[in-house]
């Protein structure tokens, strides 16, 4: 007779002690957490593939003093179990876009689900930055889809688990795991005195954007202009993006908030488009769609956006600063030296 194999087993014990931890009656069955697991690694409604991030806590009222200008909207009521979380999802996914996030409120005799977000300030503290660090009285626990097959689970404990639903070996990075390393280069040379908030503006930015992407190539120059190898064959910018000066700008209330929303929805849009886009180490845009030849000397088995990325990494020390590949389900690789 055959015998099924499934991972099924090996999950619940691998998130018992994370759940435990937790301190969240509904997770003390592990398999509430494992089910909500499966179900977000590939979940969709009508068609529509769907990625919210979903908070578990045991207080939405604590989470909306910690984000002041923020917002709450609740939507029902259900059973603190596989069923309530999955009625949570039905409801809620669909509407846990542009900023808003899926609540599931542990309360005595069941769950309370809804929405919730931060400042709509585009230059406003990450809510990550602010509920994923230890809070007297408040648990949290953040399950969301990172790219395709793979989970982050993650508490206001310090825990955290990315969960691989495919092939992935077990000692295989993050889909996003180089995203601070980009930032970081991206702003090696801003001023200090908009260092902080241009960095995190972009990591929220580049982070949404690339969940959205179909895969991208980022280089940054520490050049004063577009090295030639990529102006040759490219759109340069006559006035880069100066991302910095507009947050300062808005900062003085010199420009609205949607002026430097609408500069991200620009960059959105380049990371969308075919080639490269480049950036400069203080935060300017400088162009997309750039081209290189890729390097005969370069062995790469991989389709285009592999050679080109290889070729890249020729280039760092010698025009660029860094360089940065996201694949078109969601890993990514980057080569520019480890951050200081």
């Amino acid at each position: 007779m055959a015998e099924n194999i499934t991972f099924r087993t090996q999950l619940i014990g691998g998130v018992a002690e994370f759940c435990h931890s937790s301190e969240l009656p509904i997770l003390s069955d592990t398999l509430n957490l494992v089910e909500l697991i499966v179900k977000l690694a590939r979940y969709q409604e009508e068609g529509v593939k769907l990625c919210p991030k979903v908070y578990i806590t045991n207080d939405i009222e604590k989470i909306r003093t910690l984000l002041p200008g923020g917002e709450t909207l609740k939507i029902g009521n259900s059973s603190a179990d596989g069923d309530g979380i999955k009625e949570s999802l039905k409801k809620c996914a669909p509407l846990a876009t542009e900023g808003w996030l899926l609540y599931i409120q542990n309360n005595a005799d069941g769950i309370e689900y809804g929405l919730f977000r931060g400042s709509e300030s585009p230059i406003s503290v990450l809510v990550d930055d602010v509920l994923m660090t230890p809070e007297e009285d408040l648990n949290l626990v953040k399950v969301f889809q990172v790219a395709d097959e793979c989970v982050e689970v993650r508490a206001n404990n310090g825990e955290y688990h990315y969960i691989f639903l495919d092939h992935r070996k077990e000692n295989a990075n993050a889909p996003l795991h180089y995203l601070n390393d980009l930032v970081s280069k991206i702003c090696e040379s801003v001023a200090p005195a908009h260092k902080e908030a241009t960095t995190s503006f972009l990591k929220k930015l580049l982070f949404e954007s690339l969940r959205q992407s179909h895969g991208c190539l980022i280089a940054v120059t520490n050049m004063k202009r577009a090295p030639k190898f990529l102006s040759e064959d490219g759109v340069i910018l006559d006035e880069p993006i100066n991302f910095p000066h507009l947050i300062g700008s808005l900062k003085k209330n010199d420009v609205p908030p949607s002026y430097l929303e609408s500069k991200a929805s620009l960059l959105k849009g380049m990371l969308n488009s075919d080639g490269i886009l480049l950036f400069d180490s203080s935060a300017k845009l400088l162009g997309y769609n750039c081209f290189i030849k890729p390097s005969k000397k370069d062995n790469v088995i991989g389709g285009a956006r592999k050679r080109a990325f290889s070729t890249l990494k020729g280039k760092v020390g010698n025009g660029l600063r860094a360089v940065f590949m996201q694949s078109q389900d969601g890993w990514s690789d980057f080569f520019g030296g480890q951050n200081d």
